[in-house]
């Protein structure tokens, strides 16, 4: 993962050692980030001339580093000064990146919840969020027969600007649509206030009725509507839902990525019936952080899978595509 730094969040983060997970977050940075200093190496030594404690703090970084470091040769990234939509134009390992910036509208621009932005003073806060745990954890798991409800993420929830599932069933049983994709995608959003987010989701284009023994097609149109409204319910904007229809997925059968973590069911998503009672076959769901590199590998991978499944549809049965398109990791 690649964390972005202004010389006055640098300037910041480092007089920031007193706090808790400071250590944590030093030791994050060194084994799994590439660091991108939005400013020169010259900048860097005239801020430690107030701030001696920032060539300390690099001097101690460098030593077991694992990723690179590099300093900026012109304008900062992103640029300044920073919009609502700033982000459409990030590739996908900008997408995937953490920002600890100076900008007049950084707050506001935090608030809307589809990237990881940290003003100054909130470095080590921004970056803890990314443990799925307060021990230095980038990942988590959760057994499910003692699952109540989606709301057990709730405090693992990041900034997303696409959700992307792919799962053969989840859309297998309209009974519990309800209580497992649509409440997923809410609480997938609840970190989005007035933002647009691309949902995309892998499945089968049928399901079999295993009561009632008929193979049936889901009802699309339906379901989409469903879930803008529960999206919109949540984050004040209705989303962009694309639907690729699939009969193969190879291993990626049950994944659901966001910008910042992914979740893996054990089965289907399809965890809960209309009571909450837990109906899933699986025994685990695992919460996994990009922040560790095997993780953001991984997804690098599974994207990549994902387009190629695309490709292939759009040359044999583009109609398999539905409804709008849109994403800012995949390409339609």
């Amino acid at each position: 993962m690649q964390a972005y730094f202004d010389i006055e969040n640098l300037s910041s983060f480092t007089k920031s050692s007193a706090k808790a997970q400071f250590d944590d977050c030093n030791r994050m940075l060194r084994g799994h980030f590439d660091l991108k200093f939005n400013f020169t190496k010259k900048d860097l030594e005239e801020k430690a001339k107030e701030n001696p404690a920032i060539l300390s703090w690099l001097t101690t970084m460098t030593q077991g580093f694992k990723g690179s470091i590099s300093y900026s040769q012109g304008e900062p990234f992103p640029s300044r000064p920073l919009k609502s939509n700033t982000h459409k134009g990030f590739d996908l390992e900008q997408l995937m990146s953490i920002y600890l910036i100076n900008d007049p509208r950084i707050a506001k621009i935090k608030e809307n919840g589809c990237i990881m932005y940290a003003p100054i003073g909130e470095e080590v806060e921004v970056l803890s969020s990314l443990f799925k745990d307060s021990d230095y954890q980038f990942q988590k798991s959760f057994e499910l027969r003692k699952m109540t409800g989606w709301s057990d993420l709730d405090g693992l929830i990041t900034p997303t600007s696409d959700i992307i599932i792919a799962d053969q069933y989840c859309l297998s049983d309209p009974n519990v649509y309800e209580n497992n994709i649509y409440t997923l995608l809410s609480v997938l959003c609840q970190k989005v206030n007035n933002v647009m987010t691309n949902i995309i989701i892998f499945t089968q284009p049928s399901n079999y009725d295993r009561v009632n023994k008929y193979t049936f097609e889901p009802d699309w149109a339906n379901i989409r509507a469903a879930i803008k409204r529960k999206v919109k319910s949540t984050t004040g904007m209705e989303p962009k839902v694309t639907f690729v229809l699939a009969s193969d997925m190879g291993e990626h059968d049950r994944t659901v990525f966001t910008n910042y973590q992914y979740l893996v069911p054990g089965d289907t998503i399809n965890l809960f019936d209309s009571q909450w009672r837990v109906i899933s076959h699986g025994r685990h769901l695992g919460v996994y952080s990009l922040a560790h590199r095997d993780h953001l590998q991984a997804m690098r991978n599974f994207i990549a899978d994902m387009q190629a499944i695309i490709d292939k549809i759009k040359t044999r049965n583009p109609e398999q595509i539905k409804y709008d398109k849109e994403s800012l990791f995949l390409n339609f």
